[in-house]
């Protein structure tokens, strides 16, 4: 229980008092214990002593938030009523034995329902139909129902109940029936969204749709898209505590980005990042294309990045650095010679530079990837002909710790995670040399002994996005009431990627008799735990300092006694007590109750 202090209690205070005073006396007497509570002055400090915990790294699944494998499920958006569902958070991973628990549902929301342009239930007829293929029925443009807006708080609600955090994508599309893919078509149909200029109507008669604006008063200039979005504003803002990141996914066929009349522009572009840049509370990522956000950029700074010349690196807190990316094809190489992953990479060239695809560049995309900080990763797909590179350790490897991959879809694709299954990752593999035909640079991956003999989705599923091991450790040997709690730590970012989204780190000081716990917030911020290229443990330039000093006032009234010192990070919007909590990778520091990490104890002195 927190410090709740009354009369029936002092007894029981007193009783500790004097039994640490005790223990202190004996301590006193026994080798090695030089420096007692009585051998300082009042004004003296006490040493900082080395604490006597396990520095290493489990090589076990550490379930996080805002990082590694997730789970997703599909919502078609009712007009009326609907009742969401929630996936199990633990599954095996598609493809192989290797179980996970995962801590992110990834939600793609269906908005057909209220689009005149959205098939409901099929494909519109074309040369691809079969004889007697019947025209699908189409969604009604409106705005969102009250009852479509609950429905999509409840689908929230339940991820607040669980564990997890959700990445919240909305579409118009999600079936893929506006495109046509087999082996005698490969193209866009109609567009899908509401009020879009080559929509059903333009697909049955010819006619453009003229004007996209929705016509509801106090929004005359916003198209339906930008209004929709507009409605869901306060959804977003509601449950910000639980949503990871939202998906710039609403454009096009199952909301990837191309093909639709939107997605050509790059003003289709600026005014829909624009939107979400508003209505996405700005502690939270928005996941684009790399070559999408650059249309964006340009056209709001006047800029002219491109692939060929790349958007520098945002500083943190600016808009711009609140990009990150998904990559519908994550890891799939090369199609037709671009190595784009099967174009995932290459989205909105056509947008920036000269609108040509030469002047694509993997490397150029990587790392503009890199160079946000933020989140990528999405789903990867088959993993094509054997010598194909890129699905393929070690090549993926390298490629996910310099792109920073922080998620990946639990079940898509298992031909592809089959391959990282059946991977024995040793030395011998893992720094096999490959040459990746994109330029042609041969590299070697780095091997951690951590995993030695283990399967390379094994290490897959652990090092995507942080992972934290605590590496040293110092604390004040004991501290004053009315002193200064003092520590210095080193901590170590394992993981491919960034802790992206801002989290409270607390102290928590836990009584080692009774039940008594005291909480005090440090200005530490988890995203400077940047990760490494070289994720060893050996890699002594790759620890990240730890370390703080508070005044024990913040911690309210401390009564004298012996005290564990635990370490809590979690996001500042959090409304439960251990949910959504950062453990670290290392072995036995971790207090489920409590929702943080040991990091040493200490004797609160009169």
């Amino acid at each position: 229980m927190k410090k709740v202090f009354r009369v029936n209690e002092f007894m029981l205070i007193v009783g500790l008092v004097l039994t640490g005073l005790l223990c202190v006396a004996s301590a006193g007497k026994a080798p090695g214990n030089d420096i007692g509570l009585n051998d300082a002055d009042d004004g003296g400090a006490a040493p900082l002593v080395s604490q006597s915990l396990d520095y290493t790294e489990n090589p076990v699944d550490i379930p996080n938030p805002d990082r590694g494998f997730y789970r997703p499920e599909g919502y078609v958006i009712p007009v009326d009523s609907g009742t969401p569902g929630l996936p199990d958070l633990g599954a095996v991973i598609s493809g192989t034995t290797v179980f996970v628990n995962a801590r992110i549902v990834y939600m793609e929301f269906d908005l057909k329902n209220f689009s005149s342009n959205a098939p409901l239930n099929g494909r519109p007829i074309g040369p691809w139909s079969a004889a007697g293929d019947r025209p699908p029925d189409y969604g009604t443009t409106q705005p969102l129902t009250p009852a479509a807006l609950d429905y999509v708080r409840a689908a929230l609600q339940r991820i607040r109940d669980s564990d997890a955090v959700a990445i919240v994508k909305f579409n118009y599309d999600g079936a893929g029936y506006t495109y046509v893919d087999n082996d005698k078509f490969d193209q866009l149909i109609h567009d899908c969204e509401p009020g879009a200029p080559k929509g059903r109507v333009w697909y049955e008669t010819g006619v453009l749709n003229e004007s996209d604006l929705c016509g509801i008063p106090g929004h005359e200039d916003q198209n339906w898209v930008q209004y929709h979005l507009w409605q869901l504003r306060d959804v977003f803002s509601e449950f910000e505590d639980c949503i990871m990141a939202v998906k710039a996914g609403i454009f096009g066929p199952w909301g990837e980005m191309h093909s639709s009349s939107y997605a050509r522009t790059r003003e289709g572009y600026h005014w829909l990042l624009k939107a979400l840049l508003d209505y996405v509370p700005a502690s939270r990522s928005i996941l684009a294309h790399a070559g999408g956000v650059m249309a964006w950029y340009n056209v709001e700074y006047g800029t002219d990045y491109s692939f060929n010349n790349l958007m520098p690196a945002p500083a943190r807190g600016t808009p711009a650095q609140r990009f990150g990316m998904f990559n519908d094809s994550y890891s799939a190489g090369s199609r037709g010679g671009s190595y784009n992953d099967n174009g995932s990479l290459s989205e909105g060239y056509a947008l920036i530079g000269t609108g040509g695809l030469n002047d694509f560049n993997r490397i150029a995309a990587l790392t503009w990837i890199r160079n946000q900080n933020n989140f990528y990763g999405g789903e990867s797909v088959g993993p094509g002909s054997e010598d194909n590179i890129y699905p393929r350790y070690p090549s993926v490897l390298y490629e996910a710790a310099y792109a920073q991959t922080t998620h990946l879809n639990t079940s898509w694709n298992r031909r592809t995670y089959k391959l990282w299954g059946d991977f024995v990752y040793n030395k011998e593999n893992v720094t096999a040399p490959f040459t990746p035909p994109h330029d042609g640079v041969t590299r070697t991956a780095i091997f951690d002994p951590v995993y030695d003999g283990r399967n390379g989705m094994e290490y897959m599923r652990d090092r995507l996005g942080y992972r934290l091991v605590l590496r040293a450790a110092k604390a004040s040997e004991w501290v004053k009431q009315n002193g200064t709690l003092r520590f210095e730590g080193k901590i170590q970012n394992v993981g491919f990627g960034n802790i992206v989204n801002r989290k409270n780190v607390s102290v928590i000081l836990n009584a080692k008799t009774g039940c008594n716990t005291f909480t005090a917030l440090t200005n530490l911020d988890a995203r400077d735990w940047r990760p490494d290229l070289d994720s060893r443990a050996d890699n002594t330039t790759a620890w990240r300092d730890l370390n703080f000093s508070i005044n024990m006032d913040a911690f309210g009234e401390v009564p004298p006694g012996e005290y564990d010192i635990y370490l809590k990070i979690n996001d500042p919007r959090e409304t439960s007590t251990n949910r959504r909590c950062i453990q670290f990778a290392n072995h036995d520091l971790w207090n489920t109750s409590l929702g943080a990490n040991l990091i040493g104890s200490t004797t609160v002195a009169p």
